[in-house]
């Protein structure tokens, strides 16, 4: 067994044989010896993404210490307050998951690294392994990004697994606090686990998310209990603010003199940003911004140029007057806009520029081949840019904004300090004295600039707080955490909204901090269908929950689709009634997008980005949508006819009850679609990797017509019918599956018997509880609650539906009848329809089970599909029969009558609370539910 490398040659390792800065080096010395601090001060371009490293070191370093006396949390936040367009962090961490998984790649990555950087690798990723559970099954390190919408693969598979977790602030905090966004209503309770115990917080630019920061403390003294089997401190989460610019207090980590002496820190900090201050009248601001860079870039072919804004409204009136303003004064430009407010195809696109090493504004770019430049590069950006980019411009414009934010924006100009000629310009409106977002913070900003005296003040990191003064913003007001919300908010399986909305408490009480995810869709199913294929993160923007209204009225749009609480089916609600988190799906008509983002002035079509990872729906719109009159090309008309003609034959065929007539229509579309999809040639203006994509797509389409043939035609919600790919993603797809359903017993390859099932989700769950540090006790709990968490399928009723041709031999937990043909076979086994097998499975536990745990095993069972919190519902059943198990020698026998219900679930789960606390309890349930997927093993969703 090698051991763990000291913390500077992981990181040399880790950052191309550079030596850690004195700083990184001390923190990590710190973090080892007494945790982490409060606060870590080190100022923007200074390397705060080394945390990362020191985290997962620290962590590496603790591998061999008994479960119960590790410190080091095992999962790591990182936290920022907005969704970034460039992400050097999660960057980072997507390079870490990739060595340690297999540290050879290391060397393909970076041919001159030596066999000991390959050996300080191996031996942080040996240790993550011996940490976690299966960590020879799973790589050492479990890297995913929150962002709104579904994030496939994004939740980590197991509670003892170590993780590396990016996330915004809204779907971090929504987790804390058991509503989180994005996740179905069943595993609430589950991401409230993996964010609120065992959990390091790094907030980037903490200043940011004060709400998030003050929220900590109001959180532990709500609890009505404690997870005291844990070390203290992995009970509650360890929130740590990284920011130059946070308050006073607490224990706080800052450069020393050491690293003052540093040449490259020393560098840095007295790197030159030589600032004027220019005032105009609000009426021109639009102008002098615009007038302002082109000064900065004219007879410069190699310059390059960031403008601020502080809304994105000025961004977009700046970029669009940049053109005309550098025609008239012959300057040739390129110009970029980045407003944070794009989907994944865009956004990639202008990353993707952004960064490129030749043209691009990567900090550590070689800057002699910054002459290969023809042109000037321009880039207009609202605060998508402040945070989470690791670039490096050599002119700056900004419109007056507070304090911390313009330290930040700042930050982006010679960010290393190795531009030769530097200019910096803030444009203040002399006639405003309250701005948005800011206040009147911009007036105090505003006079002390005029009161330097000079024409020219440096704006370097060494002066820029003795010029600009300390912060004079407000924390935002947020609301006063009580224990009735907490238990409001515990309370997961209740389908009414919390009292309280979750997000008054982590972004405050402004309005234009809640936001909303949007996304486009050319096929929609009616209100409480499917929406296929499942959302995700990179088909979506965020914007502000009162914008998205505003444009939406002045569409005249009253009623709109968003996700349920399943996350896979919609449900129509009124504009009025949406809130923080929702996911809105708009049509591909309804505009509000263009090439640059979110654009409420916009009416053109949106591309709907679903297509490729789906397969081909029958409505017009799928066509206009993906090959439509949008950037992807024109109207295939051809197209567009064989598709409303199968369209309308199938609506005709499924009106009625001629079977005969709609497997005629469906073999017509077959073999029409055949025809088709043989020649069809991809739409223009594709870019190369979606270019590849479609062909893929193309082929897998016609595969999948002429190996199925009628089968290859499903319908769909509302008797759409459709075409479905199935992609390689088996893993995603299973998530979904596992949101949606809140149990994965369908659909899955082959049929799993119940025994067998039973006995693997005790023993993974009891080595999971192990790896964690659990006492014998709650090892040997949840082992039990595995052991009998299905039960309740024993129901002859939900055999029959499991095993539709009754060809099993023994009772099965998993069947293998696909997802679509999940209500035909309900219907016809005699289930009723949202009938809980758990509730019976509770009632055979609670006769099989004694003693002091009995109370646990009965709610882990009854919970183990998220429901139980506090109630397990009920529904009608008139022919309910007698449930016999037998187990472990003994025979029970319990009611099947899935009406009833169990009226002391509600008071056993209050006392597990008052005994475990909120997240003490949600861990167990976590527990039991990630080793009933794990064992689960679900290879397909049909």
């Amino acid at each position: 067994m090698t051991a763990v490398p000291a913390f500077a040659d992981f990181y040399a390792a880790t950052h191309r044989d550079r030596e850690p800065f004195p700083w990184q080096r001390r923190l990590a010395a710190e973090v080892e010896a007494r945790g982490w601090p409060d606060l870590v001060g080190v100022p923007t371009g200074l390397g705060k993404t080394a945390c990362l490293d020191v985290a997962v070191w620290s962590l590496a370093r603790q591998a061999d210490r008994p479960p119960d006396a590790r410190v080091a949390p095992t999962r790591i936040w990182y936290v920022v307050n907005r969704r970034l367009l460039v992400d050097a962090a999660y960057d980072h961490g997507l390079r870490l998951r990739r060595w340690l998984s297999d540290p050879r790649r290391l060397r393909e990555d970076w041919p001159e690294a030596e066999d000991r950087h390959l050996e300080a690798v191996e031996a942080v990723a040996a240790a993550l392994r011996r940490i976690a559970a299966f960590g020879s099954d799973r790589g050492p390190l479990h890297v995913a990004r929150l962002r709104g919408g579904a994030e496939f693969g994004a939740r980590v598979p197991d509670p003892s697994q170590p993780a590396l977790v990016f996330s915004t602030v809204p779907m971090f905090a929504s987790r804390w606090l058991f509503r989180g966004y994005g996740s179905s209503r069943g595993m609430r309770p589950v991401d409230a686990a993996l964010a609120g115990v065992d959990s390091l917080v790094l907030v980037d630019e903490a200043h940011l998310a004060r709400a998030l920061v003050r929220l900590a403390e109001p959180l532990r003294a709500c609890d009505v209990g404690e997870p005291t089997f844990l070390p203290e401190e992995r009970r509650t989460p360890r929130v740590v603010e990284l920011t130059a610019t946070g308050a006073a207090g607490g224990r706080r980590f800052d450069l020393d003199e050491e690293d003052r002496r540093h040449p490259v820190i020393l560098r840095r900090l007295r790197a030159a940003k030589p600032t004027r201050l220019v005032e105009v009248k609000e009426r021109r601001l639009v102008d002098a911004l615009v007038e302002a860079a082109v000064d900065a870039v004219e007879d410069r072919p190699e310059a390059t140029c960031v403008v601020f804004c502080n809304t994105p409204g000025v961004a977009r009136a700046v970029h669009e007057r940049l053109g005309a303003a550098a025609k008239g004064r012959d300057v040739e430009l390129e110009t970029l806009l980045l407003t944070g407010r794009m989907r994944e195809r865009e956004a990639a696109a202008v990353r993707a520029r952004l960064l490129d090493p030749e043209t691009g504004v990567p900090a550590g770019r070689d800057r002699d081949r910054d002459g290969r430049r023809s042109t000037p590069l321009v880039v207009v950006a609202t605060q998508t840019l402040e945070v989470g980019a690791d670039v490096d411009f050599d002119h700056l414009v900004t419109e007056i904004a507070g304090v911390r934010a313009l330290v930040q924006r700042f930050g982006r100009l010679n960010r290393l300090g190795e531009a030769a000629d530097v200019s910096a310009t803030i444009v203040a409106p002399s006639d405003v004295d309250d701005w948005p977002v800011y206040g009147e913070e911009p007036v105090v900003v505003r006079e002390r600039l005029r009161a330097s005296g000079e024409d020219l003040v440096d704006l370097g990191l060494e002066r820029i707080d003795l010029v600009l003064g300390p912060p004079g913003d407000e924390p935002p007001r947020a609301g006063e955490l009580l224990p009735h919300h907490l238990w409001d908010w515990a309370k997961t399986s209740m389908r009414r909204r919390p009292l309280a909305a979750p997000e008054l408490f982590f972004d405050g009480l402004e309005r234009d901090v809640a936001r909303v995810s949007v996304a486009w869709r050319g096929y929609r199913p009616p209100s409480g269908g499917r929406l296929l294929p499942s959302l995700v993160a990179d088909e979506t923007v965020e914007v502000p929950l009162w914008e998205l209204r505003e444009a939406l009225g002045n569409r005249g749009l009253e009623r709109v689709l968003r996700l349920g609480d399943d996350g896979v089916s919609v449900e129509e609600a009124e504009v009025g009634d949406l809130s923080p988190g929702d996911r809105v799906v708009l049509g591909v008509d309804d505009g509000l997008y263009d090439e640059f983002g979110w654009n409420p002035a916009s009416e053109a079509r949106v591309v709907d980005t679903s297509v490729l990872r789906f397969g081909f729906v029958f409505v017009p719109e799928v066509v206009d949508g993906f090959v439509g009159s949008g950037p992807l090309g024109e109207v295939d008309s051809t197209m567009r006819e064989l598709v409303e003609a199968v369209r309308d034959r199938f609506a005709r065929a499924a009106s009625g009850d001629d079977l005969d007539e709609l497997e005629a229509a469906r073999l017509a579309a077959v073999e029409a679609f055949l025809e088709a999809f043989v020649d069809w040639a991809p739409p223009g203006d594709l870019t190369e990797t979606e270019r590849a994509r479609w062909e893929t797509w193309r082929r897998d389409v016609v595969e999948v017509l002429r190996r199925r043939g009628l089968e290859a035609i499903e319908l769909l919600d509302g008797d759409v019918p459709a075409v479905r790919v199935r992609s390689a993603r088996t893993a995603e797809r299973a998530q979904v599956a596992r949101d949606a359903f809140d149990d994965p017993s369908f659909g899955i390859a082959e049929g799993k018997e119940l025994r067998g099932h039973l006995e693997l989700v005790g023993e993974t769950a009891a080595r999971m509880a192990a790896a964690i540090g659990l006492p014998d006790d709650l090892v040997a709990a949840v082992r039990r609650a595995g052991r009998l968490h299905d039960l309740g399928k024993l129901d002859v009723r939900f055999q029959r539906w499991l095993d539709p041709e009754g060809t099993a031999s023994v009772p099965l937990a998993k069947s293998s009848t696909p997802l679509w043909a999940m209500r035909r076979t309900r219907i016809a086994a005699g289930w009723p329809r949202g009938g809980r097998h758990e509730l019976i499975s509770g009632r055979l536990a609670a006769a099989l089970v004694e003693g002091d745990a009995a109370d646990l095993v009965v709610h882990l069972v009854a919970s183990h599909h998220g429901h139980g919190r506090p109630l397990v519902e009920v529904v009608d059943d008139d022919d309910a029969p007698e449930v016999v198990a037998e187990f472990d020698g003994r025979r029970v026998v319990a009611s099947g009558d899935l009406s009833v219900p169990d009226w002391d679930q509600a008071a056993r789960f209050r006392r597990l609370c008052e005994t475990y606390g909120y997240w003490g309890l949600a861990l167990l349930e976590a527990v039991v539910r990630l080793a009933d997927h794990a064992a689960s093993q679900i290879t397909e969703v049909a």
